[in-house]
């Protein structure tokens, strides 16, 4: 018979060494008015970029958005992202915790742009360039997630406008797939080549994000 100390493996027993990490929290009320007016401006005067994006949307623009006040407030979720992404691999390659990196430089290419989803509407499984990718929710109606409850019909997988990130093969032993249910304010960070989706929903209402991707991300030592 074997024997271990249930309270010690919840910590202790599992590992995650491998595969991608995802970032996940709540921006702050700041940053959400200004994508929340950004995502105005941008609806009326910004580009269309429907010709360069995999999303079945037919409302897709580029963000007019104060560029500096912008940078400002996504940086640290940035830098959190790349510290912890940094400090796993050093720690795996010589078994010690890494120093922090005190900054990077990054740029955004493009830069972000904005999908008005609608009912119907959907993102196909797709992956993007450079070396980190977002999705921020400025607003997501709660009605939307209320429809996995609500369907007329069964199914095993309700999964009404979710968030889906897909990373190798799944069975009971490693999951490949999770998915999420957004949140207005919700940021995810991400590598920019894990694949993705995001389910159609049926409610009469809109459901807008940002994205965009990071390229060039450098470890800064010395301001």
């Amino acid at each position: 018979m074997l024997w271990f100390d249930k309270e010690h493996c919840v910590d202790k027993c599992i590992l995650h060494p491998f595969g991608s990490m995802i970032y996940h929290t709540q921006i702050q009320p700041e940053f959400l008015g200004l994508l929340q007016n950004t995502a105005k401006e941008s609806k009326d005067n910004g580009k269309d970029r429907g010709n360069t994006l995999a999303g079945n949307i037919a409302s897709q623009r580029q963000a007019v958005v104060d560029v500096e006040q912008f940078m400002d407030l996504l940086y640290p979720h940035v830098l959190h992202y790349a510290r912890t992404c940094y400090n796993r691999l050093e720690t795996n390659l010589t078994g010690k915790p890494s120093n922090p990196v005190p900054n990077i430089k990054l740029h955004l290419g493009d830069g972000p742009w904005i999908n008005y989803q609608k009912q119907g509407e959907f993102n196909p499984v797709h992956a993007h360039g450079g070396i980190l990718s977002a999705v921020v929710m400025i607003d997501v109606p709660e009605v939307i997630a209320t429809e996995a409850d609500n369907l007329d019909y069964q199914t095993n997988m309700p999964c009404p406008g979710q968030l889906e990130f897909i990373n190798g093969p799944t069975g009971w032993l490693e999951t490949g797939t999770f998915r999420v249910v957004p949140k207005t304010g919700d940021i995810y960070l991400f590598p920019a080549d894990l694949k993705h989706c995001v389910y159609p929903f049926t409610s009469d209402v809109e459901r807008v994000t940002m994205s965009f991707n990071v390229f060039d991300i450098e470890k800064v030592y010395d301001e």
